[in-house]
């Protein structure tokens, strides 16, 4: 009778363990759906890859990245600045390249200088419509969701199933263990309540 009382935790620790072991496998495996008569088997990840794409294709172009904010992010008066000196470099390099030998000087750097003033006059104004018609434009003609989906739809489900273990390994081995605990405690109850209320 003690032995059965101790094999009882030991044998419901087994049992917790390969259930949760036998559970993450079938978050994988099999790949191909299996006929088992009254249902057919199959992987959650090979069986709904394509909702789950369609899910965090969705999640990624509403809540993580959108153009609009990408847009916003690099919109900034810095930037302008930035471009704006970067252009008006480019135009006095180009400037001085394409004026004859012949102009002096002084009426090259006046030139420069008459450019770059409405340069500066226009170019904020400039960018930014520059900057809303390529939001437009990219916001018409590229789907981040469509990109995110196709991407995922088009791993291999073994690189597919590397990569979710390979950033979920340590939850996973925890997951399976815990299964092991639990099922060890509850077959600790089970010894209690047998020596409590012991058969007849």
């Amino acid at each position: 009778m003690n032995y059965q009382l101790l094999a009882l935790p030991v044998i419901s620790a087994f049992i917790g363990y390969i259930t949760n072991v036998v559970a993450i496998r079938l978050l994988f495996w099999p790949k191909k759906p299996i006929n088992l008569g009254l249902f057919s088997l199959q992987g959650v990840l090979p069986k709904r890859q394509e909702q789950i794409a369609s899910s965090i294709g969705q999640l990624v172009d509403q809540e993580l990245l959108s153009i609009d904010e990408l847009f916003d992010k690099i919109n900034t008066p810095e930037i302008r600045e930035t471009l704006t000196d970067k252009i008006g470099g480019i135009l006095k390099e180009r400037l001085s390249e394409l004026l004859p030998r012949i102009v002096p000087d002084r009426i090259s750097r006046k030139i420069g200088e008459v450019l770059e003033k409405i340069l500066r006059q226009e170019a904020a104004n400039i960018i930014r419509q520059s900057m809303d018609a390529g939001s437009k434009y990219l916001n018409e003609e590229v789907n981040i969701q469509q990109m995110v989906e196709d991407k995922i739809n088009a791993f291999d489900l073994d690189e597919l199933e590397k990569m979710i273990r390979g950033v979920t390994s340590n939850e996973l081995t925890f997951i399976e263990i815990l299964g092991g605990v639990l099922g060890f405690i509850i077959g600790l109850l089970q010894v209690a309540i047998l020596l409590l209320f012991p058969l007849t």
